[in-house]
């Protein structure tokens, strides 16, 4: 809950019900980034003068916002029908609270063909986009593979699904490329001090096998990614874990 905006306030009930603290009480205890205030609650001074009414509408709870990226599906193998990549994991975080968030990986991408007594070769197609988060691609899907068949026509791997888009289709009329895989992004209000968020990441898809190896195989995947930001403070995962606000 948060303090009351107005009126008076009961240091017991309303400040120590709030932020806690083990008696007896002082208001020294209440300073924030103290023994019992977390830094950063707005207009709750860190030293000097405190008063009671620094505490009108405060709340031991902060505002969590979250980028939370699915994993990439896996490239196409070369010149295989079957050779698809497979799909990348889901991304969420959890916690009491608060509704669990999720973001589903990207789709594989399928695999090519192959045409005999052809010359040439067929580059793989892309994998879709990741997204950029902190200057980084997160959550990229694989290329397909490509194809290398002297004489034997090999088409090119679809590209698997990124977070960022869709992958590619492979050539003619074979494999698809990728569903793009989801990116969600917003804000927990208020989620209180000591919440545990847990992080589960999603690995990224692993990519087809193709005719001719390992040219011809389709790429991983990127593995999914998650950040938190709290009071200003990014908290970056590319590992599944666990957080504590």
């Amino acid at each position: 809950m948060t303090v009351k905006s107005s009126g008076s306030l009961s240091f017991n009930t309303d400040i120590v019900g709030e932020f806690g603290g083990s008696v007896p009480h002082s208001m020294s205890e209440y300073y924030s980034g103290g023994a019992n205030v977390p830094s950063g609650v707005t207009g709750v001074p860190s030293s000097g003068a405190i008063d009671f009414s620094d505490f009108y509408g405060t709340s031991n709870a902060f505002d969590v916002i979250y980028y939370v990226v699915g994993a990439g599906g896996g490239g196409g193998g070369a010149g295989d029908t079957s050779g698809d990549g497979t799909s990348g994991g889901t991304t969420s975080i959890s916690g009491s609270g608060f509704t669990t968030v999720s973001a589903t990986g990207g789709g594989g991408g399928g695999g090519g063909y192959r045409l005999s007594d052809t010359s040439g070769d067929e580059t793989g197609k892309a994998g879709g986009a990741g997204v950029t988060i902190g200057g980084v691609e997160r959550g990229a899907g694989g290329d397909g593979g490509t194809g290398s068949g002297g004489n034997d026509l090999e088409r090119g791997g679809a590209g698997g699904g990124g977070a960022g888009g869709a992958g590619v289709d492979s050539d003619d009329q074979v494999g698809s490329g990728g569903a793009q895989a989801e990116y969600k992004t917003g804000t927990l209000s208020l989620v209180d001090v000591g919440t545990v968020i847990t992080v589960t990441i999603g690995s990224g898809g692993t990519g087809g096998t193709g005719y001719s190896v390992p040219s011809g195989n389709g790429a991983d995947g990127d593995d999914g990614f998650v950040r938190l930001t709290i009071n200003g403070t990014n908290y970056d995962f590319t590992s599944s874990g666990t957080h504590t606000v």
